[in-house]
């Protein structure tokens, strides 16, 4: 008798082991296999002990990479919110700064103390980021009568620069959509839009199983715009994360412009944050409802 209870009891130890083995294997299998964007800084999102503020910063990891795509609007709570989140800059392979505008670049001087040597992507334009000083013909003309003391550079113009924020960091500026790793692409477009008129942004765009997985940081050339550029790698875009820059645009523009990222651009996902403005999110939940993404700060989104 003792040896059947014996061996029910093994029997039953070896269900209960096998059915472990099995939930364990279960929860493997519904866990995403692709990568993740992780909100790190924004103005909004669930309770929590995260710092809000204006401005934007995701963490990226796809394909092996750890990206830091913009470092918002304050250092304290930039810092803060990197440290609360566990984010180890120290691991991470390169930055993206999408545009100059201090409330996606304020927090890069902590990043440098923990990465000094880190790539740091960024867009190419005259005046920012450290870009040599190119003079321009008009300063080049000479005029009479004009007294030496008001002549730039004395009427002998060297080669003048103008310095970075961060003068000794590892920048390289996009002049251009740029493959820079395998299956990660930086995109740059430039505004033509009152108010940030010539401004050059740096967008990315992955390459997932789904179609590609767009980050965005302030969209000041125009969403749409800049998902036309994109769609020169690939029209199959799959979602687009991050600052769409609608929270200025008249309601029906941005009635319109979400329709067409449903209609005309085929987007499955949408995950918008930063500047997207409140009425834009709520006509997004109304087009896009379950496949919209809520990424307020702290908050994890899930690509293919």
């Amino acid at each position: 008798m003792k040896k059947l209870i014996s061996l029910g009891l093994m029997a039953l130890i070896s269900i209960i082991g096998l059915s472990a083995i099995y939930r364990v294997a279960s929860a493997k299998e519904q866990e995403p296999s692709g990568g993740k964007v992780t909100i790190i800084y924004d103005a909004f999102g669930k309770p929590s002990d995260l710092e809000r503020g204006w401005g934007y910063s995701a963490l990226v990891e796809y394909g092996g990479k750890k990206i830091l795509f913009d470092t918002g609007g304050q250092y304290a709570a930039f810092k803060s919110n990197v440290d609360r989140l566990n984010i180890d800059l120290s691991k991470i392979d390169f930055v993206v700064l999408s545009h100059r505008h201090g409330d996606h670049t304020s927090g890069l001087n902590y990043v440098l103390e923990k990465n000094p040597n880190v790539i740091i992507y960024a867009p190419i334009e005259t005046g920012s980021f450290g870009t040599p000083f190119s003079a321009p013909q008009a300063l080049q003309r000479k005029v009479e009568l004009l007294p030496n003391d008001l002549q730039y550079f004395d009427g002998k113009l060297g080669k003048a620069s103008v310095d970075s924020p961060w003068k000794n960091a590892n920048i390289k500026l996009i002049t251009d959509t740029t493959e820079v790793t395998p299956g990660i692409f930086l995109i740059r477009t430039v505004s033509d839009v009152k108010g940030t008129l010539e401004l050059a942004e740096v967008s990315m765009a992955i390459k997932t199983p789904k179609g590609l997985a767009v980050i965005v940081g302030c969209s000041h050339p125009g969403i749409e715009k800049i998902l036309g550029k994109i769609s020169e790698i690939s029209p199959n875009i799959y979602t687009i994360a991050g600052g769409l820059h609608l929270v200025d645009k008249p309601d029906d523009t941005v009635r319109q412009t979400v329709t067409n990222f449903k209609d005309k651009w085929k987007l499955q996902r949408v995950a918008a944050g930063h500047c997207t403005g409140h009425f834009a999110q709520v006509e997004i939940a109304k087009v896009f409802a379950d496949q919209q993404d809520h990424s307020g700060i702290g908050e994890v989104i899930f690509l293919p």
